[in-house]
C-alpha cells in the first residue's frame, strides 16, 4: 500500500482519544455547582462531539433546566476552565491507534485533526499525550469560519498541509464526521466505539470499524474504491 500524498484527517474526541471521562467530569462539576443532578458517564457520552457550548445546552435541557442566554457565557468559561485543569487525567488514546498510525505513516500518509473541540484544548490534549509530532494540522471549531459538518473545516486542514482533497480520507466516530466527509466528497471511515448520537448502522461510511488494527486495511480499501 502506497499512501504518498494522502492526508488522513481524524476527529479527536471518540476517535483518536477516549476523552469522555474528563469532559463529562468537568460537565458534572458545573452541573453540581448549579444544583443540577450530574449525568452518568455512559448517559452523557452521546452528547459529546458538537462542541462545549452545545454540550452545556443539551445537558441542562435534558436535566429540565434549560439555560437562559445570560447563563451561557459564564458557564461555558467555567466548563472550559475545569476541563483544561483535568484534560489528560483519564483521557487515553484508543487501543491500537499509535500502531495503526505507524503503519499508515510508513506507507506515506500524513495526518490532521479536524475537531469541533476548542482549538487550544485540542492542541493541549494532543501535546500532553505526546502526539503533537504526528499531526501536520490541528484545527478546532473556533479557528474556522464554519465547523464540521461544513466541508470547509476539513478543507482548512488539508490546505494548511498543502494537500489535495482528492487524496484525503476522513476518519471519525459520528454522524457529524460522516456528513463532513460527504459534504467534502471524500471517503469516510467510522469507528463504533465513539460518541455518536445516531446509530452508525443508519449511515453508509466506506468502512465501519471496531478496532484500530483494522484501519490500515480500511484505508487501502478506500483507495481502491476511489480509484
Amino acid at each position: 500500500m502506497t499512501l504518498d500524498g494522502y492526508i488522513i484527517a481524524f476527529d479527536l474526541d471518540g476517535t483518536l482519544v477516549d476523552t469522555a471521562p474528563d469532559i463529562i467530569g468537568a460537565l458534572n462539576k458545573v452541573l453540581i455547582e448549579e444544583g443540577v443532578k450530574p449525568f452518568h458517564l455512559d448517559e452523557a457520552r452521546p452528547m459529546i462531539g458538537r462542541g462545549a457550548m452545545e454540550l452545556l445546552r443539551r445537558a441542562f435541557a435534558l436535566a429540565g433546566q434549560p439555560l437562559a442566554a445570560e447563563q451561557e457565557k459564564p458557564l461555558l468559561q467555567r466548563l472550559l476552565t475545569l476541563y483544561e485543569q483535568h484534560i489528560d487525567e483519564l483521557s487515553r488514546p484508543y487501543d491500537g491507534m499509535v500502531a495503526a498510525l505507524d503503519v499508515l505513516e510508513a506507507a506515506g500518509a500524513r495526518f490532521a485533526v479536524c475537531t469541533n473541540k476548542h482549538n487550544y484544548l485540542a492542541v493541549e490534549l494532543i501535546r500532553r499525550l505526546n502526539l503533537s509530532h504526528r499531526f501536520g494540522s490541528i484545527k478546532g471549531a473556533d479557528v474556522v469560519p464554519n465547523k464540521k459538518p461544513a466541508a470547509g473545516h476539513l478543507r482548512a486542514c488539508v490546505d494548511e498541509m498543502q494537500g489535495d482533497m482528492a487524496r484525503t480520507i476522513m476518519v471519525g466516530d459520528s454522524e457529524t464526521d460522516f456528513l463532513t466527509a460527504r459534504a467534502a466528497d471524500v471517503p469516510c471511515i467510522l469507528f463504533t466505539f465513539g460518541y455518536s448520537e445516531r446509530p452508525l448502522s443508519e449511515l453508509t461510511p466506506n468502512a465501519l470499524l471496531d478496532h484500530y488494527r483494522d484501519l490500515p486495511a480500511a484505508v487501502a480499501s478506500c483507495l481502491t474504491t476511489r480509484a
